[in-house]
């Protein structure tokens, strides 16, 4: 079962992955760079009220993939020391993709939950329409797979970034868009809705105006399912998540932005820097 920090890349990736059609994505980056940095705080709440119990780092760097230049882009989730005790987390998702068109070239999610190991590799072909996918877990045998794939799919860290350059005017309040997401070696069918805009406190960094959505969830072990995820994005030309939220089983778990640097526009939704 997915622990908290995992769900945080699961709510990130609903959050922008708004479409899968060719039409709906552009088809280049405008809106981040290489040397971009967000940082997030996880909160949980049941019963007691709201506790900060870990951290989630996402970053872009330039990289080397099969002899190509590609951006790393990397999401890294840890439990705080105090926590560690209880349930220690140490997980980083990390995608190679092609700096043009932000296509996953590689993708590779390394989990430590509490001692067990979840150790995935995507390898993507496009020109074959199929992803090589090396599993590995704790308690379980190596697993090769050779799974299709449409002509646009990505991982949970690439759809982030592509999502991020998608046009939002073009939709209407309340429109539903569905998308598709390759997770543990399935294609998930999703879908977000657009809510409009809103403005936003954050704690400690200030107060935003946003585009917020709601979007489906999956029923199973940590969600309940139906249409309860809550995200609100910056509304300027960075486009990065500042407040996400969503029930599950039991209790509550948000991520709320803290840090940003190397942005490659001003954050000209932040109204009032607290």
């Amino acid at each position: 079962m997915y622990n908290y920090f995992s769900l945080v890349f699961l709510l990130l990736f609903a959050t922008f992955s708004v479409a899968q059609k060719n039409s709906n994505f552009e088809k280049e980056n405008y809106v981040f760079k290489a040397g971009e940095n967000l940082d997030y705080v996880i909160t949980y709440s049941w019963f007691l009220g709201w506790t900060d119990v870990g951290a989630v780092k996402f970053e872009v760097k330039p990289d080397k993939m099969f002899n190509k230049n590609v951006l790393m882009l990397r999401g890294t989730g840890i439990t705080f020391s105090f926590y560690d005790w209880f349930y220690k987390v140490r997980d980083v998702y990390t995608s190679w993709v092609d700096p043009e068109t932000l296509l996953p070239v590689y993708f590779h999610r390394d989990v430590n939950e509490d001692g067990y190991i979840i150790d995935h590799k995507y390898t993507f072909d496009f020109g074959k329409k199929v992803a090589y996918l090396e599993s590995k877990k704790t308690r379980k045998p190596l697993r090769y797979d050779t799974i299709p794939i449409p002509t646009r799919i990505h991982d949970v860290i690439s759809v982030i970034y592509q999502a991020r350059n998608i046009d939002f005017s073009k939709y209407k309040i309340d429109e539903k868009i569905p998308f598709q997401i390759l997770l543990d070696g399935e294609i998930h069918n999703v879908y977000v809705r657009l809510k409009g805009k809103e403005v936003k406190k954050v704690r400690g960094v200030g107060k935003f105006n946003c585009i917020k959505f709601t979007g489906s969830l999956v029923a199973g072990d940590v969600f309940k399912g139906g249409e309860d995820l809550t995200i609100w994005v910056s509304d300027d030309q960075n486009r990065i998540p500042v407040w996400i939220e969503s029930p599950i089983i039991v209790g509550t778990i948000k991520a709320r932005l803290v840090k940003y640097d190397g942005l490659k526009y001003p954050l000209k939704s932040l109204i009032t820097k607290y």
